[in-house]
């Protein structure tokens, strides 16, 4: 469950179905009761009796409504329950950037990388809140930690997962105290294994690190690797109880798509001769192979496009089967 569930249940048992705020960002936000969530988890508000309060007033599912609030979100002493309450009602992991090897990146990569984290922030803020994320570089986003050795000697975690496009085991959904991704972007592709380095130097520091990678279906190729994206499969899995697959295939942006059916959709295509020219057909009904795929229409015809198949109707494809093959060429022969 995420924070804003976590928050709504609590209301609930209270019987509180409407709650009022004056602070303009929770007013203005597409999200209210995630954003009061998010506030109170943050320190920045409490939940507090109404009494005579008058402000805004929201229903548990958002929206406004014009009956007075039973509870509001802001500063008060006498609270209906803590932030501590709060946050001690959920599994809420850790997710640890570990930027030891920065000064490796270009400028350029640098800045990708900052936009990453900050964009990683807002992944939080939508599952969880700014304190469980933990990054080690000053960049204004989350908890700094100077290592992620100081931080997880500060902790006593059971289970600690680096998530390494490289490593054996594979990522299965399993649940961990903390999540230790590396904050590397690779545009010159000379960083190759930094990760499993990470893990190499935890181990060595004596921490326990059970390394795993995300694939879908059995391949790394398809899975997003901007640390934003790997936050967001994971929360959903873990939070949500979302499949890997489908955690992958909800956040894969169309781009990423692409590479993966590069890579598979050879294995549906025939060979044809026409005219002692050879070139390659597959059937229309091939999209809905890939659903698995976060694919367009638009998408297939373009990588077909690109590798040169030609897309044809289903009755066609197998009317090509039927003609003559040419054991020596291996293909299929028209005409």
């Amino acid at each position: 469950m995420r924070l804003k569930d976590i928050f709504i249940k609590m209301l609930k048992e209270k019987n509180i179905e409407r709650v009022g705020t004056t602070i303009r960002k929770i007013i203005s936000s597409d999200d209210p009761i995630k954003m009061m969530a998010l506030y109170i988890a943050n320190g920045r508000a409490n939940i507090c009796p109404s009494k005579t309060y008058s402000g805004i007033s929201f229903k548990l599912d958002g929206n406004k409504c014009y009956d007075p609030p039973q509870a509001y979100v802001g500063r008060c002493k006498d609270v209906i329950f803590t932030k501590d309450e709060l946050i001690s009602k959920g599994y809420f992991p850790y997710i640890v950037i570990d930027c030891r090897y920065h000064d490796l990146h270009s400028k350029k990569e640098k800045k990708k990388l900052l936009l990453q984290i900050r964009q990683t922030l807002g992944v939080i803020r939508e599952y969880m809140w700014d304190d469980r994320l933990i990054v080690t570089l000053k960049c204004g986003c989350g908890r700094y930690y100077q290592s992620s050795e100081d931080f997880l000697r500060q902790m006593d975690f059971k289970n600690v997962i680096l998530l390494d496009p490289n490593a054996e085991n594979i990522y299965n959904g399993e649940k961990a105290d903390c999540y230790i991704i590396g904050g590397i972007v690779d545009k010159a592709g000379n960083k190759k294994g930094l990760t499993s380095k990470i893990g190499e130097e935890l181990e060595k520091a004596g921490f326990s690190v059970d390394s795993r990678k995300i694939v879908l279906r059995g391949d790394t190729v398809g899975v997003p690797d901007r640390i934003n994206h790997i936050t967001e499969i994971i929360l959903k899995v873990v939070l949500d109880e979302k499949s890997v697959e489908d955690a992958i295939r909800e956040v894969q942006p169309p781009i990423i798509a692409k590479w993966r059916l590069r890579k598979e959709l050879h294995e549906y295509t025939i060979r044809v001769m026409l005219k002692n020219t050879i070139f390659r057909i597959l059937p229309k009904s091939v999209f809905n192979e890939f659903k698995w795929l976060n694919l367009r229409l638009e998408d297939f015809y373009r990588v077909c496009s690109e590798q040169k198949f030609i897309v044809v109707s289903d009755r066609l494809f197998e009317e090509v089967k039927r003609s003559k093959w040419d054991e020596k060429r291996r293909c299929y022969v028209l005409g």
